[in-house]
């Protein structure tokens, strides 16, 4: 899904209130000349996405925070954003991202005030509490033997076809068969399900074509239906996995309400198979593009884990992370007014050389990875070790099985305009040695 090379009338828009009525609080007025030297970034535009890093690294050199088209500013580097995501003073922002693009009633609208990261404490203390009493160690240590079993079908099937886009087979299939297996979805209903997580996680993207909401308006009701229904019959016939888990959560005697538990069923199952899917996609194209440390981690498979962090931090699929400020606040010495609108680049921090050593050099032994692909702080992903856990038993089997993955494209072209960034495709030939 793509908008057109330079488009976004909804974040445009509010870029242009920003820069021409800057909002401060209290009787200081921001200083406007240090406004007006800062850069610019463009998320709405095509050349943004098809060269992410190349885009904001000069723009991090010079300067710690930019204006940006898809908001008011963006805030570039590591330390920043580290103190941004721990600071009280900047609240969650996504009720803005729809505002932004004029969406202020509908399926939609109505669905995304029960998402658990639209909510600030204590009524997100609340919610984390309840769901992370469903993650429990036990469940992700069960899912990983589920991951192995269904990486293995997967690369049976790819070695049989001899050759396939492996963004829509491999790393499109095993998250969501993981999901579903994880939430008591039946295996005929995966790929319908499917279909509706890519629709669904469409709306958090900065840029979302007019043309394309009511398709994912219609997509979200027959969503929240099925997975209304999906509850019911577990209600009935209970067993021990994560639903069971989301159902039964309970803090002090509270739980999750009827319209909070869908909300959150369908989050995990978007958030969880798109997110996944990107750093799969991302994974296996940033390992077969450094052969070097591709053969370093097949002579060293105990590297697997540092190798995991280290795709995360290098090609992240998550493009910012934003807030709200409640305040004014100062960011590199610049003055930021209240009710900003505030993306912190997680490509960005994630290759700020204040932060790492050589950041834009790939290495599966890199022992400080310490990146904000899964968020950090109060609104840490609470998905975090089941993605991690995905991905590591993922390359471990394809070690094991001496799979080999041989791009037929010189480079791939970078999705633009979604939610989680990846390789638009990925087709290679697969055989085991």
């Amino acid at each position: 899904m793509r908008a057109p090379d330079g488009e976004g009338p909804g974040p445009r828009k509010r870029a242009k209130r920003a820069r021409s009525e800057p909002k401060a609080s209290g009787d200081q007025e921001p200083d406007v000349r240090a406004e007006r030297a800062l850069g610019l970034l463009d998320p709405t535009s095509l050349a943004y996405w098809r060269d992410i890093h190349g885009t904001l690294a000069p723009l991090r050199e010079r300067w710690p925070v930019v204006r940006s088209t898809a908001g008011d500013f963006e805030v570039l580097r590591h330390a920043d954003v580290e103190r941004l995501l721990r600071d009280p003073r900047l609240r969650q922002a996504l009720q803005s991202m729809l505002a932004n693009q004029g969406i202020d009633r509908g399926p939609l609208f109505e669905w995304w005030r029960f998402l658990i990261n639209n909510y600030d404490p204590p009524e997100h203390t609340r919610l984390r509490g309840l769901v992370g009493r469903a993650f429990t160690p036990r469940q992700v240590a069960r899912v990983r033997e589920s991951i192995r079993g269904i990486a293995n079908a997967l690369l049976d099937d790819l070695l049989l076809r001899g050759e396939a886009d492996l963004v829509e087979t491999f790393c499109h299939e095993l998250p969501l068969a993981v999901l579903c297996e994880m939430l008591g979805v039946a295996p005929e209903d995966r790929a319908r399900f499917g279909q509706w997580t890519s629709l669904v996680s469409s709306a958090f993207s900065a840029v979302i074509p007019k043309d394309s909401v009511p398709a994912i308006e219609a997509a979200l009701v027959r969503f929240d239906g099925e997975v209304g229904e999906l509850i019911k019959r577990r209600r009935a016939r209970p067993e021990d996995d994560l639903l069971d888990g989301l159902i039964h959560a309970e803090e002090a005697g509270d739980r999750l309400r009827p319209a909070e538990l869908r909300a959150l069923v369908i989050n995990l199952l978007f958030a969880g198979h798109d997110t996944t899917k990107a750093l799969l996609a991302n994974a296996l194209w940033t390992l077969c593009a450094h052969p070097g440390e591709l053969a370093r981690l097949r002579a060293d498979p105990t590297l697997v884990a540092s190798a995991v962090e280290e795709i995360a931090r290098y090609e992240t699929p998550i493009p910012s992370i934003p807030r709200i400020a409640t305040e004014a606040i100062e960011v590199g010495g610049v003055r930021i007014p209240e009710g900003s609108y505030i993306a912190l680049s997680v490509p960005s921090a994630n290759r700020d050389p204040r932060r790492f050593e050589a950041p834009d050099r790939f290495d599966v032994t890199r022992a400080d990875s310490r990146h904000f692909t899964f968020g950090f702080g109060a609104h840490h992903c609470v998905g975090a070790a089941v993605a991690r856990a995905e991905l590591h038993e993922a390359l471990a089997v394809i070690l094991e099985r001496r799979i080999a993955f041989e791009p037929t494209i010189e480079r791939p072209v970078w999705t633009a305009f979604l939610s989680a960034r990846r390789p638009e495709a990925l087709p290679a030939r697969i055989s085991a040695g």
